[in-house]
């Protein structure tokens, strides 16, 4: 657990290093105008699973008045503890029932009910950072033109993320104490915050 910690402070500082002009360089050489398809939000057309941070849960809170099992849901796990209780790792964004497609529970009409306080995976798809390189998800808005402001402002917002990612994994193992059954209820997340149990 301390190794993995130590690495992830390393990985923290290069990403706090990171030129934000590099990354802003690559997305214009690819390219990208989001088409407004909603896709990225549909569970028709893949794996639609936003990983959400509480802060973000918290900001969403906040703007819409909505609570926490409004907002996000356990991370599906089969880990347990020897009570039998469910163990997982962080949040995902809600989705809408099997009926409905497993749409993101925000999308109505094909637009973001919480576009102004949407989570960073949302805000900076289809790209991500993976050990500081630019990766890319599939979309239907990659390789049309981007201009010079919005690839600086997706590059900012790419940066911003993966050091929230690198964070995040380091508040979540500090505070981190093994699958120890509590009696508080039979599903634990385990995230930066602490351990948060739930009746499932």
């Amino acid at each position: 657990m301390k190794k993995e910690t130590s690495r992830l402070k390393i990985s923290l500082d290069e990403a706090v290093g990171i030129d934000e002009s590099e990354i802003a360089d690559k997305i214009m050489s690819i390219g990208y105008k989001c088409q407004k398809c909603a896709r990225c939000c549909m569970g028709d057309f893949g794996d639609n699973t936003v990983s959400i941070f509480p802060f973000e849960i918290r900001r969403i809170s906040e703007k819409t008045g909505l609570q926490l099992k409004d907002i996000a849901i356990p991370t599906p796990s089969d880990d347990r503890d020897d009570a039998g209780n469910i163990h997982t790792f962080e949040w995902i964004l809600k989705k809408k029932g099997v009926t409905k497609n497993g749409d993101c529970t925000f999308l109505d009409k094909g637009l973001c009910k919480i576009y102004e306080c949407r989570s960073y995976i949302c805000r900076t798809y289809p790209f991500y950072l993976l050990d500081g390189r630019i990766m890319i998800s599939e979309c239907e808005g990659l390789g049309n033109t981007i201009s010079n402001e919005d690839a600086m402002k997706m590059a900012k917002t790419l940066k911003e993320r993966y050091i929230a990612e690198i964070r995040e994994s380091i508040a979540l193992l500090e505070k981190f104490h093994g699958f120890a059954p509590s009696g508080k209820g039979n599903i634990c997340v385990h995230d930066s915050e602490g351990e948060h149990w739930l009746e499932e």
